[in-house]
């Protein structure tokens, strides 16, 4: 908890000892905490160093500490200046680079964007930037951060007015918890359609940026372009907004209930939405976690119950019973 202000794990192990009880000695504080001669000593300068704790007069050598409310809001303050500094230096830093790009013959209107990982924090800054809107075809692979962290854009945009509209394709749906996951976004706020197939993934960063993978169909996310305000970025956003009137709109399973009072199970409207994309039933019951056996048996049981003759008739049908699926009225 500590290490905002710069102390390691052991620093802040013999604080919290020195915390909750009265001065000790560095033997006491061996005893009390297990830390090792060598470390402690060193614990006890960094803390030291800091103003968190005091020498007591006498002999052993005690050590107190001072009072937290003072101490801690001492360090947080010098923090703070700190940051304030190195955000200067980031703006300064910023006017010169963009003061020698506009020295150049051309400024690019592009950027290429190397390894998983930078292709991933580059999508969350995107995230992170928009003060409007995020817009995005989601499609397999995907890139993840050194630390294993996703990108995710209802997660980045969380408790800020910017909207978020995203198309899925099928492939989208090829991961185990693409699902669940896609029905927290759109619990989140997020506004989700999906096309059978996807031209290319892609995130639109209000009309300011966007990201599209360096290859048509990579295999492996490692590259990617980052657009700039060009012709290329409006092609780029004109095409999301022709899909997207294409596209179905995905309604997760959940409550509903019909004209006639009758009900879906929950089981059934989520086996009807995933029916809806397009779905085999191998997909189906990763998504549900449940063997593929049970999916056929829900399935032909859906049809029956439905009088439908086909998986399509059995969305059709069950969208005019208003159970909530992909491609309802919105």
């Amino acid at each position: 908890m500590l290490e905002v202000l710069g102390l390691d794990h052991w620093a802040e192990v013999a604080y919290f000892a020195l915390v909750d009880g009265s001065p000790l000695s560095v033997g006491d504080l061996e005893s009390r905490t297990g830390i090792e001669h060598d470390a402690l000593k060193g614990a006890l300068v960094r803390l030291e160093d800091r103003g968190l704790i005091s020498r007591m007069a006498g002999r052993p050598v005690r050590y107190a500490a001072l009072p937290p409310e003072n101490a801690v809001e001492v360090l947080l303050l010098a923090r703070e200046r700190d940051i304030q500094r190195v955000r200067a230096l980031a703006q300064r830093l910023a006017d010169r680079h963009r003061k020698a790009r506009a020295g150049r013959d051309s400024t690019p209107l592009i950027e290429v964007i190397t390894g998983p990982d930078g292709v991933a924090r580059c999508g969350q800054q995107l995230f992170r930037r928009a003060e409007h809107e995020i817009r995005g075809i989601d499609a397999p692979p995907y890139a993840q951060t050194i630390d294993g962290s996703m990108v995710n854009s209802s997660t980045a945009i969380e408790d800020r007015r910017v909207r978020s509209r995203f198309i899925h394709a099928r492939d989208a749906f090829s991961r185990p918890d693409a699902t669940l996951r896609i029905e927290r976004d759109i619990a989140a706020g997020e506004e989700v359609r999906f096309l059978p197939e996807a031209p290319m993934k892609m995130v639109l960063a209000d009309d300011q940026a966007g990201l599209i993978p360096l290859l048509a169909t990579p295999r492996v996310l490692d590259s990617c372009i980052l657009v700039h305000p060009s012709a290329l970025l409006d092609a780029l956003s004109a095409l999301f907004e022709t899909l997207w009137q294409h596209a179905q709109p995905f309604r997760p399973g959940g409550p509903a209930d019909d004209e006639a009072g009758e009900f879906a199970s929950e089981e059934e409207r989520r086996i009807v939405s995933l029916l809806a994309t397009g779905l085999p039933d191998e997909a189906i019951a990763r998504q549900l976690g449940v063997g593929h056996r049970t999916v056929q048996r829900r399935v032909q049981a859906l049809l029956v119950r439905l009088g439908a003759s086909s998986r399509f008739q059995a969305g059709v049908l069950a969208a005019s019973r208003g159970w909530w699926l992909p491609g309802g009225p919105e």
